[in-house]
């Protein structure tokens, strides 16, 4: 009797549109079943909460959230954050009625997601203030702009965007490999990525 091949279904939830863009830009290089998805509000845990509990009821094997650290250092808003993190972060949820098995997982960028896009050109520990004066070393570097119209268009894919300026993707893994040993050794919480995390868990798949 032949075994039927199980199709693993994944959901990437991102907290804004950069999230969105740059999870567009990788079509056709990460896994054919993953679904980028974005949250109403970028900055709500509440609806955050309500995307992946709607991942989890569409029967999705795999939900990754992608999380800026930026607003979530402090006060209600990482309280909010730790809440939601500790419910679901490296849980499997089950829905016996549609006998189905849901892994989440957090992937925190910090402060943002640029930490990830500058690793693809450079290392660094540096502590950024806020996720302004990281996109301005980005754009230093190799004229980047967080705007609507260059993140949909201008850029013409944010990946290509990030090699065609000489970003190289394997740097970028080693880096925040590297900055999560680093973090993890100096017990430092800044400028990190677990971006490497996430694409060795997509690719696999």
């Amino acid at each position: 009797m032949r075994t039927r091949a199980i199709r693993t279904t994944i959901a990437v939830i991102g907290e804004g549109p950069t999230e969105k863009y740059y999870l567009k830009s990788l079509e056709g290089i990460i896994h054919a079943q993953v679904k980028p998805m974005i949250p109403n509000h970028a900055t709500s845990m509440l609806e955050l909460e309500r995307r992946i509990e709607q991942c989890i009821d569409d029967g999705y094997n795999m939900i990754f959230c992608l999380i800026d650290m930026d607003k979530k250092k402090e006060g209600r808003n990482r309280e909010n954050y730790l809440r939601l993190k500790t419910k679901y972060h490296q849980k499997t949820i089950t829905r016996k009625r549609q006998g189905t098995e849901s892994l989440v997982r957090f992937f925190e960028n910090e402060r943002c997601l640029e930490i990830w896009f500058l690793f693809h050109f450079k290392y660094t520990t540096q502590p950024f203030n806020n996720s302004n004066e990281l996109t301005k070393e980005l754009e230093r570097i190799c004229n980047y702009e967080k705007t609507e119209d260059f993140l949909s268009r201008k850029c013409k894919g944010l990946h290509h965007f990030l090699l065609a300026n000489g970003g190289n993707f394997d740097k970028a893994i080693d880096n925040s490999e590297k900055s999560l040993l680093s973090k993890w050794k100096e017990g430092r919480e800044h400028t990190y990525s677990e971006m490497a995390d996430f694409f060795h868990e997509v690719m696999k798949n």
